[in-house]
């Protein structure tokens, strides 16, 4: 029977590996669209929680389980335009290009506190009330979007990780961006990432388009046609079509996706589209 792509067990010995990759320049100092909120925060927000749940879905009597790599990295541009390209990982973890899931999880940089809406146990009313919340990643905004050199970086290290674990689940990588690539045309290089594959299956990518119009947002489009932007239609173009699995679990989900849906947001709800990530990997393959 012909092996089924992305549907290799994730488990010790066959680690799955997603790669993060920020746009860190000036913009994201800029409102997201229809909101008071900077993008930066609300791109730290998100990673911070996912990074969190992460660790907590491979936690066990054991501790936790070494089932992920997992890279963070933040790109922009100094003051003279020099490109800083770098994992964006705080404290222990600085400067890890990859870390593993247990390092992550045992490892925040610090703990914050930050007040959560839940229902009382009374009445069900909303009361908001503080919670510890561990963070790995700041928010920063600075400089130009080097974004064709980050990817050529990402490509490497992907095919690095690859060759050391070569029948794994695909890597995964997401990219969360406000602005257009000052460095070239990112569609080739994001090809290039597409390309690489383990015996499971291509690499997937993944793009997250935060922008400062109030546009209806779009999650996982079948077309470009009404995407609001020429930034939006390129990372249309470098994102991958979702697999069968994927597209199985957004209609159990109550997505409606048209056949050829690509793992591509504008204006989304960010945790929204990292958990979609999260639950996908786990439909597509048991953890153990």
């Amino acid at each position: 029977m012909p092996h089924s792509p992305y549907s290799q067990e994730i488990s010790r010995q066959h680690k799955a590996c997603f790669l993060f990759l920020l746009d860190q320049s000036f913009s994201m100092e800029e409102p997201l669209g229809g909101s008071d909120q900077r993008k930066c925060d609300a791109l730290a927000t998100a990673i911070n929680d996912w990074l969190q749940n992460m660790a907590i879905l491979a936690s066990g009597d054991e501790g936790i389980k070494d089932w992920w790599d997992v890279g963070v990295f933040g790109y922009r541009t100094d003051e003279a335009s020099n490109m800083i390209i770098e994992p964006a990982l705080l404290g222990e973890l600085a400067g890890k290009r990859l870390a593993s899931i247990s390092e992550i999880g045992n490892h925040p940089a610090r703990i914050d506190t930050r007040n959560q809406w839940i229902p009382s146990e009374e009445g069900g009313e909303m009361i908001s009330v503080p919670c510890d919340v561990p963070i790995w990643v700041d928010p920063i905004a600075q400089g130009g979007t080097p974004m064709c050199n980050m990817l050529y970086l990402a490509r490497d290290l992907l095919a690095d990780w690859i060759r050391q674990h070569p029948d794994s689940f695909p890597p995964i990588v997401v990219h969360i961006t406000d602005g257009e690539s000052q460095d070239g045309d990112p569609v080739p290089y994001a090809e290039a990432i597409r390309k690489l594959s383990t015996s499971d299956g291509q690499v997937l990518m993944f793009n997250c388009h935060l922008s400062s119009t109030a546009a209806a947002p779009f999650l996982f489009p079948a077309k470009p046609d009404g995407l609001p932007d020429r930034m939006a239609r390129t990372l249309f173009e470098m994102s991958s079509p979702l697999p069968e699995h994927c597209l199985r679990y957004a209609a159990e989900e109550g997505f409606e996706l048209q056949p050829g849906a690509r793992g591509m947001a504008f204006n989304a709800d960010m945790v929204c589209f990292l958990k979609f990530l999260d639950w996908g990997t786990r439909r597509a393959a048991r953890l153990r």
